[in-house]
Parts: C-alpha cells; structure tokens; sequence
C-alpha cells in the first residue's frame, strides 16, 4: 500500500503560475491560432468575469459545449476561475443524451460556440456565447478573481449508468490538482513540450492531458473530430505539430499501429504514449512499433471516472519481453488501492479480489444519487472516516505492491455452466502476430445456447480455423469462441473505448443474419 503526500491547491493556481512564468509561451494551439499563456489567461478572465455577473459563482454548475478548439480551452478555464464546477459536454453525443446530463446537473448557463449552445436555450437556461478571441478588447473589470477553494468541485462528469440513465460524478479541486500535478512531475512537460488534445472533452483523461500540461507551461495541440477518427492524418498532425506526448484509449493506439508502416517514424518526436481507459495489450504490432520508437516510453494508467487515473505503470526494458497484459502498477502519490474479498478483508499477495481505491481522487459521489454512492462508496478497512470506491474490477495484487488487472467482475459471463472472463480469452487472441485488435462478447440466448463471438482486426489472409484451433491447445473449450469473425475496425464509443454494446450487437445480427463467413465450433 503506497502512503505518500497529497499534492495541494487547484489547477486554476497552477496556470497562473505558468502565466507568471511564461506568459509568451504558446498554450493552446489550433488550426485557426495559437494562444499564448498571457492570451489564454484574459480571455478566460473575460468568461470568468461575464459568468460572475451573472451571479454564478461557487457550488454551481456550468455546462461547456463547444467544438475542438483553443476557444473550448478558453471556455474551460474561464468557467473553474468564475469558481463554478464545469460540466463537459461532447458535442458530437446524440441531442437527447446531452440534454439529459444538463437538465440532472441543474446548470443555468451553457457556455460554448452560437450553435452549439443554442439547443439548451430552454426553461430559463442562458447561453453564453465564447467570443472571438481579442474581440472584446483589452478592457476587463478590475475586481480580482480569487482562487477556488480546493474542497470545492471542480468539474461533473457524466457515465454510462445500468439503468440506461448516465450519472454523474462531481470531482473536488484538490482531487483533479493531485493528478495533474504528479502527471506534470512524472512526465514529459515543461515549456516546449507538445501534448495531443485527443481525448473527448466529458473523457476524464482530457482534464488530465489538458491540465497536466497547462499547469507545466507546455503546448495543447487541438486534433479536430476528423482528424481524430482518421489514423494515418493524426499520424500526420503527430509529425507536423512535433507531438511529445499522446493519452488515448487503448483502441486508439491500436488504430495508429495499424498503419504505423504508412508513416515516416523517423519524423516522430513521440516521447510517451499513455493509453488509459482499458487494459493494455502489448500485442506484437504494438511492441514493433515501440522498437522503432526508442526514445518513446509506454505506460499503463487505471481509474475510474470516480477517481480519475490512481494507478500507474511505466513498460521499461525490452518490449519483446513485454507480458501480452501488463500489470496496471501502483498507486500514484496520495491514492490507495486494497484488494478484497466478498467479507471486505484484504487479501495476500497472489490472491484474487475486488479492487477498491481511496485517496485524494475519490468523486464526492454520484451527482444526486445518495442511494447509489452509499452503495459504491464505502468505509475504508483501515482509515477512521475515509471513504474508498468500489470499482467493480478483479484484480491480484504481486508481492512487491504491482497491481495485476483481471477484468471486470461483472464482466464474466456462463458458458456451458462455466465462468468466463472475457479479457482472458482477448488476451490469448491477442498473442497471435496476425491479431491487430480484437474484442469478445457473448451472444445468444442466455443458458445453454450462449456462446462467444470474437471479433479480430487482422492482417489479410488470416487463417480464422488455425487460430481458433490453436486456441484449444491453451484455453479450455468453452473458452474457444464459437465464431471468429475479421473486421476493419472495433466498434468505439465517442471516448475511444471498445463499445461492448454494439460489439454484441454486431455478433447477433450476424447469427440472425445467418453469415456465411463466420466459423462454427
């Protein structure tokens, strides 16, 4: 168990220390501008002030829906230094599910670009339209902006909820600080550091990408959305813009070593590549590509959108030594993580529990939920009054502290009257040179007629019978999934993250559809 100190203060703090520091530094850029830190700092004082006169101010909530731009960043930092918490929206999210998240989250006001505040103009809702940037002049009131206070939230985010409903999770600013603070410390950073602006706004690892790296004095390089889903054009923008450093699901880094021999390496100034969101899997592309990449460091993070990234692992040494699933590490300074059994006793190195967090991070709970946070955030084993989070994940802890991650626990399914882990079963596809990426799900009527559909993005004149054959020689029978099936892609929810839900969707309407190329057991 790590104990170490909580780093203190607020990110708002901490770019204004950048801005003393570096005010002619470029903070932000897009295809349209760049801004420099002394930019950056009054146009987001013009927000800050505009959204005060309009009374907001601590322990309310403004909603941020804009498009991929400095002028987002703008918007985001001028709402935290209003002293209000930020509710990030994804623009590109259905209609129906964003006005959702901003009606249960209360927000008044809606900052962002003229069209894409205009549709929750509604029910006494105010719009606040971002202005160009040095449209309105030098002139700004003269009333100081103060610090929040640490305790006080900082930013709600929205998650998928099993009720089919999202929920929300408000992170304090202390927490949010105690992140980008150590990602900044532990990190490629500093002034003349480049970090991709790739993760999706209401995506946890986009507050810490961003903060982490404007609390640095680094540069924020926007990626827009086309750019975003195209692999060998964020390749492009990674060469062109001399990006240091990327954060991004695991299935987008799976996307950009698909086509990594499309791309001039030897004009890569990648210095890490931090995939988080998903377990890590080192598959053979992925240590290729990290061979010609020398001087670039992979890792491993894990966190919940409850906590944001507390655990962390850097991949050293050889990565043909790499395992196919890396552990996912330790706690990062002011974290905690225990494993334990269905009792709520921690277990000995090499035993299997459930993994539970507590620390710094933790969300204050579920935004208005008091019935679902008492039943996930619960009394810590070994801290009078400290509360710990209840991820949902299996997980073995080494004896030197390493955290192995093995899948969620909700995420086993019965075939044939036998548990299966889904992770394992991608593992073992994962380990052929052949399988780019690859996703497991089960389909099926439940009971007896449930089976696993596996889904593989590989190289052509891939042999699906020799694999699945292969298979049966390192994993029982029922673990040999029934249809293996070759795609282009892996469905992906907006955030990066495989997208289970319309992987198994996928898998039934190929049974029904009755497909032709799928292999049968």
């Amino acid at each position: 168990m790590m104990h170490s100190e909580i780093l203190s203060g607020t990110v708002v703090g901490g770019i204004g220390a950048a801005v003393a520091d570096y005010p002619d530094n470029p903070a932000v850029v897009d295809d349209a501008q760049s801004l420099s830190y002394s930019e950056l700092w009054r146009e987001s004082a013009r927000i800050a002030h505009g959204l005060r006169a309009r009374g907001v101010g601590a322990g309310q909530v403004v909603a941020l829906a804009a498009e991929r731009s400095a002028s987002l960043l703008v918007g985001l930092v001028g709402i935290l230094r209003a002293g209000a918490a930020v509710l990030p929206l994804d623009v590109t999210y259905p209609q129906a599910r964003l006005r959702m998240m901003v009606d249960d989250s209360g927000a008044a006001v809606v900052v962002g670009h003229a069209h894409t505040v205009a549709p929750f103009v509604s029910d006494g809702r105010e719009a606040f339209v971002i202005p160009k940037v040095f449209e309105g002049g030098n002139d700004l009131p003269t009333d100081p902006l103060v610090e929040p206070d640490p305790a006080n939230g900082c930013c709600l985010l929205y998650t998928s909820g099993s009720t089919g409903r999202p929920k929300g999770m408000l992170m304090p600013h202390s927490g949010l600080a105690n992140l980008v603070r150590w990602q900044a410390s532990a990190s490629v950073s500093g002034p003349g550091s480049r970090t991709l602006q790739y993760g999706a706004i209401s995506f946890d690892v986009a507050m810490q990408e961003i903060f982490a790296t404007l609390i640095s004095g680094g540069t924020l390089v926007c990626i827009d959305d086309t750019t975003r889903r195209n692999p060998v054009l964020t390749w492009d923008l990674i060469i062109r813009a001399e990006i240091n450093r990327i954060f991004m699901p695991y299935v987008g880094l799976q996307s950009l070593v698909m086509v990594a021999d499309e791309v001039d390496l030897d004009a890569v100034r990648l210095r890490e590549i931090i995939p988080a969101g998903e377990q890590l899997q080192c598959t053979n592309a992925l240590r290729a590509l990290l061979k010609k990449l020398p001087e670039c460091r992979l890792f491993q993070q894990y966190g919940p959108s409850e906590a944001h990234t507390v655990i962390n692992h850097p991949l050293a040494d050889d990565p043909d030594e790499w395992p196919p699933l890396p552990p996912i590490g330790i706690p990062i300074p002011g974290n905690r993580a225990y494993v334990l059994d269905d009792a709520g006793h921690e277990l000995a190195p090499g035993e299997i529990g459930e993994l539970y967090i507590a620390g710094a991070q933790l969300s204050f709970g579920y935004w208005r939920q008091p019935g679902l946070t008492a039943a996930r955030f619960l009394p810590a084993p070994d801290g009078v009054g400290e509360r710990m989070y209840r991820t949902g994940d299996l997980a073995r802890r080494r004896e030197d502290g390493t955290i192995d991650h093995l899948g969620r626990a909700d995420s086993q399914v019965k075939i044939r009257g036998f548990r299966v882990e889904l992770g394992e079963v991608e593992s073992a596809l994962s380990n052929y040179p052949e399988v780019n990426a690859c996703g497991v799900t089960p389909a099926g009527s439940e009971g007896i007629d449930l089976i696993l559909v596996a889904f593989v993005v590989a190289d052509t004149g891939i042999d699906t019978s020799a694999i699945r054959e292969s298979l049966r020689a390192t994993l029982p029978q029922h673990m040999v999934p029934a249809v293996l099936h070759v795609v282009d892609a892996l469905p992906q929810v907006p955030s990066g993250k495989l997208d289970r839900r319309r992987l198994r969707l996928l898998a039934e309407t190929s049974m029904t559809a009755g497909d032709s190329d799928r292999v049968r057991a």
